[in-house]
């Protein structure tokens, strides 16, 4: 299923011309998917023709990671070695500097990823590559720098002497999830994790703070290298939005990447869409990417600088009630799918269209007002919400006519042949696509 490209093939994604518009086309790139058995995906695959941004995904910090896998938290020991904390860090090092994904030509003292990547940049000197610090499962420690300016200046100047260090990232990207709570140790449906109204107003003024410092930090490396540096940062759906203050951060920021995925999940018997761009009356709560974005721009931020996102994996749900025509908004089943692609519940866009065909009894469908794809097996009950090329050419088109900054995905192992975002790229830098 991987790409093959030719050294005639590669000379002609050198030459493609300039974006024709200046829409961001963005992908996450996560660092652990080389090791993944059924499809590797390395620096290599990565359609770099077709982007403008990659986002790389996850450094942390030294501090607690108790919620994280034994694995990460053995990395993190590891790299906090002889470190302040929360000193900035990258987790996986064998990954980042030592496998040999291939030889370079850029003189650089490590192999890895990093080592791809400083080609890569050479290879498209327009290209932003930014690493993203958090993360689901690596967001713990952010709550607790939150709880002191120091700690959050000490983050702030460590954060960007890494990527001074490494000269091919051209700024951060913050995935705190989320700055007054939401995420995986403060959810605010467990009252032992739930964060007080205080808690959220100190969280409300601590991201400010972290923004103010990076972005400080930030220019002072610009005014040493004549260099710009970026800052963007990942933003949550719903009430997780205005727990930021947009109206004093975004005049610091570069892009916000809207969470417009994961709306439903095998994690509840609800079942419907995953990342729908519209909201019917169809839909459960109301949600819709169009809503929510909606709420992103009324709680301040600049409409040109959020970016929509798109999913290159689908969820999915066992013992659905669903009659084979459209979702409806009470739409239930039993349970999450117990099987997946390396995980239950989740399905990577390629294996979505290898596995999960008519062959292996799945009819497609796809809800025109909500630009929602699906897939249905009626033998087994089993219902799949996923995004394909349909659905993230409608989110393309729409975020054009919208004025917003553009499309991300979340995240690009999912597409290996680059289907979905050379759909992104496509529509966004098409001067005849709809305004």
């Amino acid at each position: 299923m991987k790409k093959i490209i030719a050294g005639a093939a590669l000379s002609a994604c050198l030459t493609v011309p300039a974006f024709a518009e200046n829409h961001v086309v963005g992908g996450y790139f996560a660092d652990w998917q080389y090791a993944n058995p059924e499809n590797p995906y390395t620096v290599a695959d990565i359609p770099a023709e077709n982007l403008t941004h990659i986002i790389y995904a996850f450094l942390s910090m030294c501090g607690p990671h108790e919620s994280a896998s034994e694995t990460v938290q053995q990395q993190v020991a590891k790299a906090c070695e002889g470190k302040a904390p929360y000193s900035a860090i990258i987790v996986d090092q064998k990954s980042a500097f030592d496998i040999d994904f291939g030889d370079v030509s850029v003189n650089v003292p490590y192999k890895g990823h990093f080592a791809q990547l400083a080609q890569l940049k050479k290879d498209h000197p327009d290209l932003t590559i930014l690493p993203s610090f958090g993360g689901w499962t690596m967001s713990e420690p952010f709550h607790a720098m939150a709880k002191d300016d120091a700690a959050i200046k000490h983050f702030a100047k460590t954060a960007v002497e890494l990527i001074a260090e490494y000269d091919f990232f051209g700024g951060i990207d913050l995935d705190w999830e989320y700055p007054g709570g939401g995420g995986l140790t403060t959810s605010p449906w467990n009252p032992d994790t739930k964060l007080s109204d205080e808690a959220k107003a100190s969280e409300r003024a601590a991201f400010t703070t972290l923004v103010t410092a990076l972005r400080g930090e930030l220019d002072t490396l610009s005014d040493k290298t004549g260099s710009e540096y970026e800052l963007s940062t990942a933003v949550g759906v719903g009430p997780k939005a205005t727990q930021i203050d947009w109206n004093a951060v975004a005049p610091m920021m570069t892009n916000m990447f809207a969470m417009t995925y994961d709306f439903l999940g095998g994690w509840g018997p609800q079942t419907g869409h995953l990342t729908n761009l519209h909201a019917t009356d169809r839909s459960w709560w109301g949600m819709g990417a169009d809503v929510f974005i909606n709420q992103m721009i009324e709680a301040g931020i600049p409409k040109d600088k959020l970016v929509l996102g798109a999913a290159f994996y689908g969820r999915g749900w066992e013992g659905s009630e669903f009659d084979g025509t459209l979702p409806s908004s009470d739409l239930a089943s039993e349970k999450g799918a117990s099987f997946g692609s390396g995980e239950p519940g989740y399905f990577m866009y390629w294996d979505l269209k290898a596995n999960y065909t008519k062959d292996q009894g799945y009819e497609y469908g796809y809800d025109e007002e909500s630009h929602a794809p699906f897939l249905w097996n009626s033998e087994k009950k089993v219902f799949i919400s996923f995004e394909d090329q349909r659905s993230v050419k409608a989110k393309a088109e729409w975020a054009k006519q919208q004025g917003l900054a553009g499309v991300f995905t979340w995240e690009l192992s999912g597409d290996p042949n680059d289907e979905l975002t050379g759909v992104m790229h496509q529509v966004l830098r098409s001067k005849t696509a709809k305004n």
